[in-house]
């Protein structure tokens, strides 16, 4: 676990230059400016499913146009800071990316992974919250026993998360949609081969169908890396999503590659 002090060095290092708006990295912002995590007490025995992938699917962009989808990557809500820029684009076109069809169910909910970008500094992940019958989960909260500070509701429409105030935090805290037993409240991360934790940056659209991304500051992401997912809440609902995912950026380049020929 990332203790307060290189959270602090990390963000400085990685977003002192970049304009965040307020759509972006809320938890990643939490944790910089009061890394105090509010631990939920579990209240019954959950049922655990844990996924454990022996290998990701890699297969260029272009299956996408063959089905007659496209990347979700070019839709406008997917670009989370600005970091679907053009060159991200341009890659896109050209099958650098993963379409997949990865699944982790408890509670009767479902975390679906639907494709990963992987662009040497940056990895983009699109992903689904789903019911049993395959509608999204809603975008609703539990904030019983919370000081509430915003609701996030406009016209009793959930538009954004809620806010709180915890005792003797300074500042605000932000409830998240997908929540994590993980102290720097990342249900989300990233390790090489020998299972260390990836230095990078994080940001997130946390919603039932979002995006959440890990950039570097112009270093090259290893090769090979696993996707970790350790998730204890989504929205209102306590249960528990983990498993990790391998993710292999030379096998894209070389499915991309060979989709042009």
């Amino acid at each position: 676990m990332f203790e307060h002090r290189k959270i602090e060095q990390s963000l400085t290092k990685h977003f002192d230059d970049v304009t965040v708006p307020e759509e972006v990295d809320r938890r990643v912002r939490r944790s910089f400016n009061e890394f105090h995590h509010k631990k939920e007490t579990r209240t019954m025995k959950k049922r655990i499913a844990v996924l454990s992938i022996a290998a990701a699917i890699l297969v260029p962009t272009g299956v996408f146009a063959s089905t007659g989808g496209v990347s979700y990557f070019f839709n406008s809500s997917a670009n989370i800071n600005g970091l679907v820029d053009d060159g991200v684009k341009q890659d896109l076109s050209e099958g650098i990316s993963i379409p997949m069809d990865e699944k982790m169910t408890d509670q009767g909910i479902t975390v679906h992974f639907k494709e990963i970008y992987a662009g040497g500094q940056k990895i983009l992940v699109h992903y689904s919250v789903e019911n049993a019958d395959g509608t999204l989960v809603p975008y609703e909260f539990d904030t019983k026993g919370l000081d509430v500070l915003s609701d996030g509701k406009k016209d009793g429409k959930q538009i954004e998360n809620p806010t709180y105030q915890e005792s003797g935090v300074e500042g605000f805290s932000v409830l998240s949609f997908i929540g994590t037993e993980q102290e720097d409240g990342l249900p989300f991360y990233l390790t090489d081969a020998k299972g260390n934790r990836v230095d990078s940056g994080v940001a997130e659209k946390d919603l039932p169908d979002g995006v959440f991304a890990f950039v570097t500051d112009g270093t090259k992401l290893p090769d090979s890396m696993n996707l970790n997912v350790d998730i204890n809440r989504i929205g209102k609902t306590k249960g528990s999503w983990k498993g990790q995912i391998p993710i292999d950026q030379s096998k894209v380049k070389q499915a991309a590659e060979a989709s042009k020929k």
